[in-house]
């Protein structure tokens, strides 16, 4: 939906652009085309960006004092200031002269593993190669694009590219759901012992979510989950669902379905013990 959205307002800047300066239309579109084909030119290879080959890729191994190139999701990086990490003997050595996306999520750092198909990749993988994208946007120079399963051989973008970028925007509004869910429903304090064994607890300040309120313990069963999580829960106000509802319980969410009370805790304790298991 931001991305209809987003190319929607990018549309109507072209041709205000356009209306405004024929010269500044170009640049404009230029630029939509670039976000259309996930982030670069459909013709970039042709003009402005170098598009290398797997195998000149592969000669950029830092080997014999050269340089160190490696690609991400289709962008080559020039990786050569970090050589003791990139280079020959370093740690991420298999990084260099590949595209080895899928590794850096997989953690698969062998032949199998460093492959540019992320086709299979989860949700929560994707977005740790969108941080990965930022980290080396961010610290290394970007040089160019490789053939691959990304880009073909003019620097047009490929199927897996436009795989990356649903797959992204499907993991973003997932996150947001699982992000609102914890605004809603806290994840607890917790501790655990040998000799007292576990407890959960409810404070202003459980999970990373600060807020005026501390809730008490419950048992969350969320769509899918093979397991409940800790949540605390507010005991006073309208529910969640209807926070601008004037006829409530003044129950906050305790009615909500899918909590359910720990054994031996009481209703209203901001502390339960954990069933042994």
């Amino acid at each position: 939906m931001k991305a209809n959205i987003a190319l929607m307002v990018s549309v109507l800047a072209c041709i205000f652009a356009y209306l405004y300066d024929p010269k500044t239309c170009r640049s404009c579109v230029r630029a939509l085309l670039k976000y259309v084909n996930g982030g670069y030119d459909q013709n970039a290879g042709s003009s402005n960006v170098k598009v290398f080959t797997r195998e000149e890729l592969s000669k950029y191994k830092g080997e014999d004092g050269g340089d160190v190139y490696l690609a991400l999701l289709g962008s080559v990086y020039d990786v050569t200031k970090g050589k003791r990490h990139y280079g020959p003997g370093g740690g991420y050595s298999f990084f260099s002269g590949i595209d080895g996306s899928a590794a850096y999520v997989t953690g698969e750092f062998n032949e199998k593993g460093l492959v540019d198909d992320i086709s299979n990749l989860s949700n929560q993988e994707i977005l740790g190669l969108e941080e990965w994208k930022s980290f080396y946007e961010k610290d290394y120079k970007f040089v160019g694009l490789v053939e691959g399963s990304f880009y073909d051989k003019d620097g047009g973008t490929l199927d897996m590219m436009k795989i990356f970028n649903k797959k992204l925007e499907s993991a973003k509004l997932e996150k947001n759901l699982i992000d609102n869910d914890k605004e809603k429903f806290p994840p607890c304090n917790s501790e655990w012992s040998q000799n007292k064994g576990g407890r959960v607890w409810c404070s202003t300040k459980s999970g990373g979510i600060a807020r005026d309120w501390a809730g008490v313990p419950r048992m969350y069963f969320t769509a899918g989950g093979s397991k409940p999580r800790c949540a605390c829960v507010r005991t006073r106000g309208p529910p969640s669902y209807d926070m601008k509802s004037q006829s409530h319980k003044d129950r906050g969410d305790l009615d909500n379905p899918n909590l359910n009370l720990y054994p031996n805790c009481h209703a209203d304790s901001d502390s339960c013990p954990l069933p042994k298991s």
